[in-house]
């Protein structure tokens, strides 16, 4: 079996080589979410928001793949940092639509930042197009897997 620059044998499954590739990641990505006040779940939420726009809590629940309970204290801490707003919905005042405040969209465009130069960190031996490449399998994969995701979790889907 031959063996690549990194030692990973030619073959190996994708699966083990994103899992390991995973594991570097991870510890980067909480190290720069958690510099900057938030945590993983509560960049997913803001992440959303800032795709979406304002949406209903039960909708954040559902989309996000974490639990009813576990939504209120995402919310509570994002609402507390000023990353966002919570209103009644004029039409169903039992329903709160949650939208990214102004901080929010800054916070998110700090992290952006920081999550960019993990990528050239970890993925600086792909040239652009192998990054564009890269990124678009994943989304692709990501996607199939949110769709087949039936019903929350804590770890989300």
């Amino acid at each position: 079996m031959s063996v690549t620059r990194t030692d990973a044998p030619v073959g190996t499954p994708s699966s083990v080589l994103i899992s390991q590739l995973a594991r570097g990641m991870r510890r980067r990505f909480e190290e720069a979410v958690a510099s900057l006040g938030v945590r993983p779940r509560e960049l997913h939420a803001l992440q959303y928001l800032r795709e979406r726009g304002p949406s209903a809590q039960q909708t954040l629940t559902e989309l996000l793949g974490i639990d009813a309970t576990n939504i209120v204290a995402v919310l509570n801490s994002l609402e507390d940092a000023g990353l966002i707003e919570r209103r009644r919905d004029p039409s169903d005042r039992r329903r709160a639509i949650i939208a990214l405040s102004p901080e929010g969209g800054q916070r998110l465009a700090d992290l952006d930042r920081a999550l960019c130069r993990i990528d050239d960190e970890l993925l600086g031996t792909l040239t652009g197009a192998q990054r564009a490449t890269l990124n678009d399998l994943l989304a692709r994969a990501v996607g199939e897997l949110t769709a087949s995701c039936s019903k929350p979790s804590d770890d989300g889907c």
